[in-house]
């Protein structure tokens, strides 16, 4: 049995990294497609599973008389404003309250603009999709890549032969569906 050289270690710690980078990039790629296409598909269902639809169309319309009426009487563009500032101050509270509850981590920022908080709103449901996505056979397949890094690099440090490192590898590279090259002399079995 020859033991592992250091520069086929420090060779094989490099194609572990590289190969298993480059997989993740394609598939991270693959799935912000997917859950860009996805998100156009399911926003609208996603607010109404969170029951902020009606608060949203009621702090659309508020802002819409808002807007219309800005230029008409003082009196009538201050109580509308103050009526849109409402609808979305109970659009945001809601919001926010689905924020520590689905623990998404985002913030509408301090001032009152709807376009903020449909920016918002639609980053929390990027956040759901992709955790969809993550739960999916695609994202399985993708969690199995971040492990199959360890997998290898638990192969190449196990102090295994180079013979034994090398079968064990292509194993884990053909699970991970990338493709290596592996010397034939290594592959065959010792007779």
């Amino acid at each position: 049995m020859r033991p592992i050289r250091k520069q086929e270690l420090d060779y094989l710690h490099q194609l572990i990294n590289n190969k298993f980078n480059e997989k993740q990039q394609a598939v991270r790629s693959q799935c912000e497609i997917e859950v860009g296409k996805q998100l156009e598909k399911d926003f609208d269902k996603f607010v109404a599973t969170l029951k902020l639809d009606k608060l949203i169309k009621e702090a659309e319309v508020a802002e819409k008389e808002y807007q219309d009426f800005k230029q008409s009487k003082e009196m009538k563009e201050t109580a509308l404003s103050v009526n849109a500032t409402k609808k979305k101050h109970a659009l945001k509270e809601k919001f926010n309250q689905w924020n520590e509850i689905r623990q998404w981590h985002l913030s509408t920022r301090s001032d009152n603009d709807l376009d903020c908080i449909m920016s918002t709103l639609k980053s929390a449901c990027r956040v759901e999709l992709e955790e969809k996505y993550k739960n999916s056979e695609k994202g399985k397949f993708f969690k199995y890549l971040e492990n199959g890094v360890e997998d290898a690099k638990n192969t190449l440090y196990s102090g295994l032969s180079i013979d034994d490192v090398w079968k064990n590898l292509e194993s884990i590279f053909s699970k991970a569906q990338i493709e290596v090259r592996v010397p034939k002399s290594f592959t065959q079995i010792s007779k």
